[in-house]
Protein backbone atom coordinates (compact mmCIF):
# COMPACT_ATOMS: atom_id res chain seq x y z
CA UNK A 1 0.00 0.00 0.00
CA UNK A 2 1.38 3.43 -1.20
CA UNK A 3 2.00 6.12 1.78
CA UNK A 4 -0.92 8.35 0.09
CA UNK A 5 -3.16 5.18 0.02
CA UNK A 6 -2.24 4.36 3.52
CA UNK A 7 -2.85 7.88 4.67
CA UNK A 8 -6.54 8.21 3.41
CA UNK A 9 -7.71 4.64 5.42
CA UNK A 10 -6.33 6.30 8.33
CA UNK A 11 -7.90 9.42 7.74
CA UNK A 12 -11.33 7.31 6.80
CA UNK A 13 -10.95 5.37 9.98
CA UNK A 14 -10.55 8.13 12.24
CA UNK A 15 -13.77 9.43 11.03
CA UNK A 16 -15.80 6.27 11.15
CA UNK A 17 -14.55 6.24 14.96
CA UNK A 18 -14.79 9.75 16.09
CA UNK A 19 -18.45 9.43 15.26
CA UNK A 20 -18.68 7.08 18.41
CA UNK A 21 -19.04 3.95 15.73
CA UNK A 22 -22.93 4.60 16.33
CA UNK A 23 -23.36 2.89 12.84
CA UNK A 24 -20.97 0.03 14.07
CA UNK A 25 -23.12 -0.38 17.02
CA UNK A 26 -26.66 0.00 15.77
CA UNK A 27 -28.27 -1.64 12.50
CA UNK A 28 -31.75 -0.78 12.82
CA UNK A 29 -34.29 -1.97 10.77
CA UNK A 30 -37.07 0.98 10.59
CA UNK A 31 -39.66 -0.95 9.28
CA UNK A 32 -43.14 -0.37 11.23
CA UNK A 33 -43.76 -3.07 13.75
CA UNK A 34 -47.18 -4.60 13.78
CA UNK A 35 -48.71 -5.92 17.28
CA UNK A 36 -48.44 -9.39 17.39
CA UNK A 37 -51.99 -11.35 19.03
CA UNK A 38 -50.40 -12.50 21.76
CA UNK A 39 -48.67 -8.71 22.73
CA UNK A 40 -50.37 -5.56 23.97
CA UNK A 41 -47.83 -2.62 22.26
CA UNK A 42 -46.90 0.38 24.87
CA UNK A 43 -44.86 3.40 24.61
CA UNK A 44 -43.08 4.97 27.20
CA UNK A 45 -41.71 8.17 26.74
CA UNK A 46 -38.09 9.47 27.56
CA UNK A 47 -36.24 12.70 26.90
CA UNK A 48 -38.58 14.15 23.77
CA UNK A 49 -39.27 10.62 22.19
CA UNK A 50 -41.11 7.52 23.09
CA UNK A 51 -39.76 3.52 22.59
CA UNK A 52 -41.88 1.13 21.42
CA UNK A 53 -42.50 -1.61 24.11
CA UNK A 54 -44.65 -5.26 23.51
CA UNK A 55 -45.90 -6.78 26.22
CA UNK A 56 -46.87 -10.07 26.33
CA UNK A 57 -48.98 -11.47 29.49
CA UNK A 58 -50.55 -15.17 30.39
CA UNK A 59 -52.96 -15.50 32.81
CA UNK A 60 -51.10 -16.63 35.63
CA UNK A 61 -47.38 -15.31 34.75
CA UNK A 62 -44.51 -17.89 36.47
CA UNK A 63 -42.33 -14.95 36.64
CA UNK A 64 -41.37 -11.42 34.60
CA UNK A 65 -38.69 -10.37 32.13
CA UNK A 66 -37.69 -7.26 30.86
CA UNK A 67 -35.63 -8.41 27.58
CA UNK A 68 -33.28 -6.11 26.05
CA UNK A 69 -32.42 -7.12 22.10
CA UNK A 70 -29.12 -7.56 20.51
CA UNK A 71 -28.43 -4.17 18.09
CA UNK A 72 -30.11 -5.29 14.46
CA UNK A 73 -33.60 -5.94 12.82
CA UNK A 74 -36.89 -4.87 15.48
CA UNK A 75 -39.29 -5.98 17.39
CA UNK A 76 -40.77 -7.98 14.07
CA UNK A 77 -38.34 -10.71 14.45
CA UNK A 78 -37.44 -9.87 18.06
CA UNK A 79 -41.04 -10.97 19.12
CA UNK A 80 -40.71 -14.47 18.31
CA UNK A 81 -38.13 -14.55 21.33
CA UNK A 82 -40.25 -12.81 23.61
CA UNK A 83 -43.23 -15.02 22.27
CA UNK A 84 -41.21 -18.57 23.15
CA UNK A 85 -40.86 -17.22 27.25
CA UNK A 86 -44.70 -16.06 27.02
CA UNK A 87 -45.64 -19.66 25.75
CA UNK A 88 -43.43 -21.24 28.50
CA UNK A 89 -45.95 -18.97 31.24
CA UNK A 90 -43.31 -15.89 31.41
CA UNK A 91 -45.27 -12.38 31.66
CA UNK A 92 -42.38 -10.41 29.03
CA UNK A 93 -41.38 -6.92 28.23
CA UNK A 94 -39.64 -6.36 25.05
CA UNK A 95 -38.28 -2.77 23.66
CA UNK A 96 -37.21 -1.26 20.44
CA UNK A 97 -34.71 1.14 20.88
CA UNK A 98 -34.76 4.80 19.60
CA UNK A 99 -34.72 4.66 15.72
CA UNK A 100 -35.51 0.84 15.36
CA UNK A 101 -39.27 -0.17 14.59
CA UNK A 102 -41.81 2.35 16.02
CA UNK A 103 -39.49 3.96 18.24
CA UNK A 104 -39.07 7.25 17.69
CA UNK A 105 -35.30 9.32 18.07
CA UNK A 106 -31.77 8.11 17.10
CA UNK A 107 -29.92 5.30 17.83
CA UNK A 108 -27.37 7.20 19.51
CA UNK A 109 -25.59 5.69 22.61
CA UNK A 110 -27.01 8.52 25.16
CA UNK A 111 -30.21 8.23 23.47
CA UNK A 112 -30.31 4.21 23.59
CA UNK A 113 -29.34 4.05 27.70
CA UNK A 114 -32.25 6.83 27.97
CA UNK A 115 -34.81 4.85 26.84
CA UNK A 116 -34.00 1.59 28.27
CA UNK A 117 -34.01 3.32 31.84
CA UNK A 118 -37.34 4.70 31.38
CA UNK A 119 -38.38 1.12 30.32
CA UNK A 120 -36.82 -0.52 33.29
CA UNK A 121 -38.58 2.00 35.23
CA UNK A 122 -42.09 0.94 33.02
CA UNK A 123 -41.25 -2.52 34.26
CA UNK A 124 -40.62 -2.26 37.61
CA UNK A 125 -43.83 0.08 38.04
CA UNK A 126 -46.00 -2.37 36.22
CA UNK A 127 -44.67 -6.00 36.27
CA UNK A 128 -46.97 -8.14 37.68
CA UNK A 129 -44.66 -10.92 39.53
CA UNK A 130 -42.41 -10.31 42.01
CA UNK A 131 -39.77 -12.75 40.40
CA UNK A 132 -37.73 -10.82 38.27
CA UNK A 133 -35.57 -11.29 35.60
CA UNK A 134 -33.70 -8.99 33.48
CA UNK A 135 -32.37 -10.37 30.02
CA UNK A 136 -29.70 -9.25 27.49
CA UNK A 137 -28.53 -10.36 24.36
CA UNK A 138 -25.37 -8.99 22.64
CA UNK A 139 -25.51 -5.27 22.77
CA UNK A 140 -28.67 -5.32 24.85
CA UNK A 141 -26.43 -7.52 27.48
CA UNK A 142 -24.06 -4.94 27.59
CA UNK A 143 -26.70 -2.36 28.45
CA UNK A 144 -28.33 -4.99 30.80
CA UNK A 145 -24.80 -4.71 32.88
CA UNK A 146 -25.35 -1.11 32.90
CA UNK A 147 -29.52 -1.15 33.91
CA UNK A 148 -29.28 -4.03 36.67
CA UNK A 149 -26.43 -2.24 38.65
CA UNK A 150 -28.19 0.98 38.02
CA UNK A 151 -31.13 -0.38 39.65
CA UNK A 152 -30.24 -3.42 41.37
CA UNK A 153 -34.14 -3.59 43.35
CA UNK A 154 -35.42 -3.71 40.04
CA UNK A 155 -34.29 -7.68 39.35
CA UNK A 156 -33.87 -10.71 41.37
CA UNK A 157 -31.57 -12.15 38.61
CA UNK A 158 -29.91 -11.04 35.22
CA UNK A 159 -29.47 -13.59 32.32
CA UNK A 160 -26.88 -12.50 29.38
CA UNK A 161 -26.19 -14.20 25.85
CA UNK A 162 -23.01 -13.80 23.66
CA UNK A 163 -22.69 -9.99 25.45
CA UNK A 164 -19.82 -7.40 24.77
CA UNK A 165 -18.18 -6.82 27.85
CA UNK A 166 -17.42 -2.86 26.67
CA UNK A 167 -17.74 -0.94 23.69
CA UNK A 168 -13.55 -0.58 22.83
CA UNK A 169 -13.18 -4.37 22.76
CA UNK A 170 -16.91 -4.47 20.78
CA UNK A 171 -15.35 -1.90 18.19
CA UNK A 172 -12.51 -3.93 18.12
CA UNK A 173 -13.86 -6.68 15.36
CA UNK A 174 -15.27 -4.68 13.69
CA UNK A 175 -11.44 -2.39 12.33
CA UNK A 176 -8.75 -4.33 10.66
CA UNK A 177 -6.12 -5.02 12.52
CA UNK A 178 -3.28 -3.07 11.44
CA UNK A 179 -5.79 -0.22 12.56
CA UNK A 180 -7.11 -1.40 15.82
CA UNK A 181 -5.10 0.63 17.32
CA UNK A 182 -7.81 3.93 16.69
CA UNK A 183 -10.36 1.81 18.57
CA UNK A 184 -7.94 2.70 21.79
CA UNK A 185 -7.90 6.17 20.68
CA UNK A 186 -11.09 7.20 19.60
CA UNK A 187 -14.06 4.87 21.15
CA UNK A 188 -15.11 5.79 24.14
CA UNK A 189 -16.50 2.95 26.88
CA UNK A 190 -19.66 4.21 27.49
CA UNK A 191 -20.74 0.94 29.14
CA UNK A 192 -17.46 -0.94 31.30
CA UNK A 193 -19.44 -3.75 31.67
CA UNK A 194 -16.81 -6.11 33.31
CA UNK A 195 -16.25 -3.60 36.38
CA UNK A 196 -20.37 -2.58 36.49
CA UNK A 197 -20.87 -6.60 37.10
CA UNK A 198 -18.65 -6.13 40.22
CA UNK A 199 -21.56 -4.46 41.94
CA UNK A 200 -24.46 -7.27 40.77
CA UNK A 201 -24.01 -9.68 43.69
CA UNK A 202 -27.58 -11.29 42.80
CA UNK A 203 -28.11 -14.70 41.11
CA UNK A 204 -26.64 -14.63 36.97
CA UNK A 205 -26.66 -16.55 34.13
CA UNK A 206 -23.76 -15.56 31.62
CA UNK A 207 -24.54 -17.87 28.37
CA UNK A 208 -22.23 -17.78 25.42
CA UNK A 209 -20.65 -19.73 22.69
CA UNK A 210 -16.92 -20.67 22.35
CA UNK A 211 -17.81 -20.06 18.52
CA UNK A 212 -19.25 -16.70 18.56
CA UNK A 213 -16.85 -14.34 16.00
CA UNK A 214 -19.11 -11.51 16.80
CA UNK A 215 -18.47 -11.18 20.46
CA UNK A 216 -15.99 -13.33 21.12
CA UNK A 217 -15.75 -15.78 23.93
CA UNK A 218 -13.44 -14.59 26.03
CA UNK A 219 -15.99 -11.32 26.66
CA UNK A 220 -18.69 -13.67 28.51
CA UNK A 221 -15.79 -14.92 30.46
CA UNK A 222 -14.63 -11.43 31.84
CA UNK A 223 -18.10 -10.55 32.53
CA UNK A 224 -18.68 -14.06 34.17
CA UNK A 225 -15.57 -14.05 35.98
CA UNK A 226 -15.70 -10.71 37.50
CA UNK A 227 -18.92 -10.82 38.60
CA UNK A 228 -19.46 -10.29 42.33
CA UNK A 229 -22.46 -12.71 42.65
CA UNK A 230 -21.57 -16.13 44.50
CA UNK A 231 -24.51 -17.71 42.45
CA UNK A 232 -23.02 -17.70 39.06
CA UNK A 233 -22.87 -19.93 36.25
CA UNK A 234 -21.28 -19.77 32.50
CA UNK A 235 -22.65 -21.69 30.25
CA UNK A 236 -20.53 -22.44 27.51
CA UNK A 237 -22.08 -23.74 23.96
CA UNK A 238 -21.22 -23.94 20.57
CA UNK A 239 -22.56 -22.57 17.27
CA UNK A 240 -22.89 -18.72 15.95
CA UNK A 241 -23.62 -16.00 17.71
CA UNK A 242 -27.05 -15.67 19.47
CA UNK A 243 -28.01 -19.24 18.77
CA UNK A 244 -28.68 -20.64 21.95
CA UNK A 245 -32.23 -20.74 22.03
CA UNK A 246 -32.41 -22.25 18.60
CA UNK A 247 -30.11 -24.69 19.08
CA UNK A 248 -30.65 -25.70 22.79
CA UNK A 249 -33.94 -24.68 23.69
CA UNK A 250 -35.25 -27.39 26.47
CA UNK A 251 -32.27 -27.04 28.39
CA UNK A 252 -32.24 -23.12 27.46
CA UNK A 253 -35.39 -22.73 29.62
CA UNK A 254 -34.87 -25.27 32.37
CA UNK A 255 -31.61 -23.07 32.87
CA UNK A 256 -33.86 -19.68 32.92
CA UNK A 257 -35.95 -21.59 35.06
CA UNK A 258 -33.27 -22.70 37.45
CA UNK A 259 -32.09 -18.76 37.73
CA UNK A 260 -35.18 -17.60 38.57
CA UNK A 261 -35.41 -20.22 41.02
CA UNK A 262 -32.15 -19.62 42.63
CA UNK A 263 -31.00 -23.27 42.24
CA UNK A 264 -28.96 -23.05 39.34
CA UNK A 265 -26.84 -25.91 38.26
Amino acid sequence: MSSLRYLLTVVILISLVSCGFNSSFYHPDETEVKTPVSAESQYVHYESDSVHVLHYLPESPKASILMLHGNAGNLSGWSEVADLFYLAGYEVYILDYPGFGNSSGKPKHQAVYAATDAVAHHFNQSAQHDKRLLMGFSLGGNLAVKVATDHPDYFNAMALEGAFDNHVNAALQSIPRPFRFLAYLFVKNHIKGEELIQQWNKPLLVIHSKDDRTCPYEMGVSLHQNAASKNKSLWSIEGPHLSGISKYFETYMLKIENLIDNNQD
